[in-house]
């Protein structure tokens, strides 16, 4: 509760006196200081009021007039202070170390060592260090020190009967104001040092957050270059395969066209045939190039039919069982859906190329002798179809299993026998599970063979 009053109190102060305005126009080390001494002036008169009442009704009861009227004035003068928001705060210091030095010398010659005087002369020395500098904590130290030559003096000369002279012999009293002085000055010092330390520390700091917010800028602005260039690519790759499209179903069509001639004439019909298979070949890996391009620019959406699974599945099979077979790889279709499941509601588009991209992902690294097992199955109670594609092929090392499915990538570019297509299959497929609500799980060793788990959720 005191530490939200306090934190309220000063808050006010600072609003009132318009403080925080003025942070722009002053170095670090002179804003913390006048923030400290705001602290310190408002957090004195809080004090004060609280010890006026006593510290004035034990005065007027022991009659002690000229320290009611030191205590009182002190009061009213940090009252001024605080309520005065026009004056200056270099004016504001000068003026409330004044009136704690005036104090301090009323209360050692009216009270002598007996007082709080001395106290307080010595804890103005440190406060003054904390908002004014070590210059300022030295010159009060002097200060003091002056006072005691003067009061010595007077104490030597009999010039001034001062009740307390009587009390301590001289000499006590040189003891004592020598030690205050040294003490005074070795805590002022301290203090100096401990402040000079933490600006040096806080300089650092503040040296390192400019480096790092430039850094961060020039991440930042690394990072929108990167994005606009991604862009500019996904809008070139997008364009291109547009451009590139339109007039492939030109040649298509002329293909089509073309094999109504010559019918007798295997050799020429044999040619249209390498155009037109050739001629879907380039269809289908632009194709690809302009989904990924949707999928990387967030363009790419979800359309959800029903169709019948089964269905589907069989086609593709069916569609990649020559060429399996004359590679002489054993491609093998294990469907455990039943007709009673088979009718699902989901992308059928996507899910069709999925198991295309994957299934001629085995067909490619497989070779003779190797087989292909592909199982499928539904889960009725998670509502999850799961495609399961394994090979006995050659393999992905282990270091490459995380960028096989980067855009592009291809696990052996360095090698001219590899076989290499788009790299963008696996791709797409990642994608595409990943937008059905699904996940995928590859698991492969080099000479052993790859497969590739996956499942979706499904409405059924």
């Amino acid at each position: 509760m005191l530490k939200k009053l306090w934190l309220s109190y000063r808050q006010w102060y600072i609003k009132y006196s318009g403080f925080s305005n003025d942070q722009k126009e002053r170095d670090d080390l002179s804003y913390f200081r006048d923030k400290l001494f705001i602290s310190i002036l408002i957090l004195t008169l809080a004090l004060s009021l609280i010890s006026y009442i006593p510290s004035a009704g034990m005065a007027i009861a022991l009659e002690k007039w000229f320290v009611f009227v030191i205590d009182t004035v002190a009061v009213l003068v940090m009252m001024f202070l605080i309520l005065n928001k026009h004056m200056r705060l270099t004016t504001k210091k000068t003026i409330f170390s004044i009136n704690l030095f005036v104090l301090s010398f009323a209360l050692i010659i009216d009270l002598g060592l007996n007082g709080n005087g001395t106290i307080l002369l010595f804890m103005l020395s440190v406060l003054i260090t904390l908002y004014s500098g070590k210059k300022a904590g030295v010159n009060s130290v002097l200060l003091s020190a002056v006072f005691y030559i003067i009061v010595l003096f007077i104490d030597l000369t009999k010039w001034i009967d001062i009740r307390f002279f009587s009390e301590s012999p001289i000499e006590i009293l040189f003891v004592v104001f020598i030690n205050n002085i040294v003490f005074g000055l070795l805590t002022v010092l301290s203090v100096s040092f401990l402040i000079d330390r933490l600006h040096n520390a806080l300089l650092k700091e503040n040296e390192l957050q400019e480096e790092l917010l430039e850094k961060h800028k020039n991440v930042v602005i690394a990072k929108e270059r990167a994005e606009q260039s991604d862009q500019l690519k996904s809008a070139f790759l997008t364009n291109m395969s547009h451009e590139i499209r339109t007039p492939m179903y030109g040649i298509l069509g002329c293909a089509e066209l073309l094999k109504e001639y010559h019918q007798e004439d295997s050799e020429y019909q044999e040619y249209v045939k390498v155009i037109e298979g050739s001629g879907n070949e380039l269809l289908d890996v632009i194709t690809d190039i302009l989904n990924i391009s949707k999928i990387e620019t967030g363009l790419m959406t979800i359309k959800k039919t029903l169709f019948n699974v089964n269905n589907l599945i069989e086609e593709v099979y069916k569609m990649f069982a020559p060429e399996a077979e004359l590679k002489n790889v054993e491609f093998i279709l294990n469907n455990f859906i039943s007709e009673k499941d088979s009718q699902i509601y989901s992308d059928s588009d996507k899910f069709s190329t999925i198991l295309k991209h994957l299934i001629e992902n085995a067909i490619k690294y497989t070779s003779r002798g190797d087989s292909i097992i592909f199982s499928c199955s539904l889960d009725r109670t998670t509502s999850q179809l799961e495609i399961f594609i394994q090979d006995t092929g050659v393999g992905i090392p282990r270091d490459k299993k995380d960028t096989i499915f980067n855009p592009f990538y291809q696990v052996d570019v360095g090698n001219e026998k590899a076989l290499h297509g788009s790299g963008i299959g696996l791709s797409i497929s990642k994608a595409y599970i990943e937008m059905l609500g699904g996940g995928l799980i590859l698991e492969s060793d080099i000479g052993v063979g790859t497969s590739f788990r996956f499942y979706i959720s499904v409405d059924t």
